[in-house]
């Protein structure tokens, strides 16, 4: 009988030790690198943090091309074709983690414009510097996969799980995890030569997120050096080659920690006619919005030549009414602007109807200018994944320049239900105050107005707010170009002089009597601070 009951209380010991889906909550004894993993046994994000020991980690299955990201970071692992994945850890590229992901709640999916994208839980994200962890269950089989929207991405997955194999923890608000999957979207930033594995001369930023991205707008390492810009963003690192849009006419780049490298900068968004270059650069490149600019490890700045008077040309609200495609009164009044004269362009906003990413697709295919143009956030493009395009193409929401004898300052009024913070409103009293003492007249650039000149008319911002920006502006005499309603208009609120000007293609507000026409305008900017309005119109 002891016998008997000794071998009975070893085989309730096997069994139970070997059943797939016992165990407490973050315990491992139950995984099988064959079978299921049992999602039960984890809270949200701990299957990721022990994605290690739930698959054998001597073999993986790897996408053509990405053989060197496999064997970077598994040095000891059997490197096995993508085409025979079926179970286990894959490195995989876009093109097959399509199939593999189908169906998933993160996946990877296609745009004729943007190439490879993220789809989240039915949020959209661009740009091929986003990876994506998945482990989930298929077949009976437990799968892990490293991919993303490039070969940056799927290196990005690869490190960010390696940090969580040295004990990092995962922001379990940014798992997705649902039934039998869990999963993390990534962004590296710093990745300069796109290759997915963190290089000397490189200074990698990391991160999981949800839904808005993070952006480092003012600062990479590139070949070893750290290059700092103000005036501008940094919208791109290809190699030693710092792409820079440009948020108005003063750029400068510096460099510390300088290694005598040759770094080309090339400033977009700029008009070279009214800028100077200076510092060492070893050679200068003029286009029609950019300058091409190759230093070695010397600061370069960009500054406005002297200007008098000046025109620069100012519409908003472009979108459709529904569906994708721009309007066709857009495109025409697109290639106005682009054959008269001015010096930059002003848009109010309203560019896209939803923000999503196939409406940007379509914008995008139509974004030719042959002047700067400087855009205020709309509260249609605004909103969802519109946001994290907005500043993919646009930088910060909020940002000043000095041209001639004015300073624009750009401002995002459209979300808090079209309010302004108490912080928002000291860095704009602050931005006006900065034009005074400079001699300049504020130029105040926001989406929607304070004020409605239409009878009853309410499409603005919040009462109390409005009345506060008017008081302000009224103060330092300074000029609004705002959008939202569309119409044109231009007049004066209690002394404080102002243009609404949304005629850019969206759906008219009022009759053509009453400023309900397309247009755009043009302004004339003299250098004793008076502003002259003409609105051009044009037939849809």
């Amino acid at each position: 009988m002891k016998r008997a009951a000794v071998a009975l209380l070893l085989v309730l010991v096997v069994v139970t030790a070997g059943c797939i889906g016992g165990g407490n909550k973050g315990s491992t004894e139950s995984e099988s690198p064959s079978g299921n993993i049992n999602f039960a046994s984890y809270g949200k994000g701990q299957v990721l943090e022990n994605w290690t020991k739930l698959a054998d980690t001597s073999k993986v299955y790897v996408s053509e091309g990405y053989e060197d990201l496999a064997r970077h970071y598994f040095p000891n692992a059997q490197i096995l074709p993508a085409s025979q994945y079926d179970s286990g850890i894959a490195v995989l590229s876009p093109k097959d983690a399509r199939t593999v992901l189908r169906g998933k709640p993160i996946l990877i999916t296609v745009n004729d414009y943007f190439g490879y994208i993220v789809y989240r839980l039915g949020l959209k994200l661009v740009g091929p510097d986003k990876g994506v962890v998945a482990v989930f269950n298929d077949n009976g089989k437990a799968h892990i996969v490293f991919t993303g929207t490039s070969k940056a991405g799927a290196g990005a997955a690869l490190e960010y799980a390696m940090g969580l194999k040295k004990g990092e923890k995962v922001k379990v608000d940014d798992v997705v995890r649902s039934g039998e999957f869990e999963g993390v979207v990534l962004k590296v930033i710093g990745d300069n030569d796109w290759d997915g594995i963190p290089d000397d001369g490189e200074s990698w930023h990391l991160t999981s997120f949800s839904a808005l991205e993070p952006f480092i707008y003012y600062w990479r390492v590139v070949e070893g050096e750290n290059v700092t810009v103000s005036g501008g963003f940094i919208r791109l690192v290809n190699g030693s080659t710092v792409y820079i849009h440009a948020l108005g006419f003063n750029v400068s780049i510096k460099v510390e920690n300088p290694k005598n490298k040759e770094l080309t900068y090339v400033i977009e968004n700029i008009n070279p006619r009214y800028v100077e270059v200076t510092g060492k650069a070893r050679s200068v490149e003029m286009g029609e919005t950019e300058i091409k600019v190759v230093s070695s490890s010397d600061d370069v700045n960009i500054a406005p030549k002297d200007v008098t008077d000046y025109r620069i040309i100012a519409f908003g609200d472009h979108r459709p009414d529904g569906g994708t495609k721009p309007p066709a009164v857009f495109l025409k009044i697109r290639d106005k602007i682009n054959n008269n004269d001015g010096v930059f362009i002003i848009d109010g906003g309203d560019l896209v109807y939803t923000g999503k990413v196939d409406e940007w697709a379509e914008l995008l295919r139509e974004w030719r200018w042959n002047k700067p143009i400087f855009v205020a956030p709309g509260n249609h493009e605004y909103r969802d994944e519109g946001i994290n395009v907005f500043h993919m193409l646009f930088g910060p929401e909020n940002y000043a320049f000095s041209f001639g004898k004015y300073r624009y300052i750009i401002v995002n009024n459209v979300e808090n239900n079209y309010d302004l913070s108490d912080e928002t409103f000291k860095w704009l009293e602050e931005q006006m105050k900065l034009a005074v003492e400079k001699g300049e007249r504020p130029v105040l650039v926001l989406h929607a107005p304070p004020v409605d000149p239409r009878p009853n008319g309410e499409h603005t911002m919040g009462p109390e707010d409005g009345k506060r920006l008017l008081e302000m502006m009224k103060a330092y005499n300074a000029f609004g170009i705002f959008s939202h309603i569309h119409l044109y208009w231009y007049g004066e609120e209690d002394g404080v002089q102002m243009l609404i000007t949304g005629g850019g293609g969206a759906p008219l507000y009022a009759p053509p009597d009453q400023g309900g026409f397309y247009h755009y305008v043009r302004m004339y900017m003299a250098a004793n601070g008076t502003i002259s309005v003409e609105p051009v119109k044009v037939e849809p």
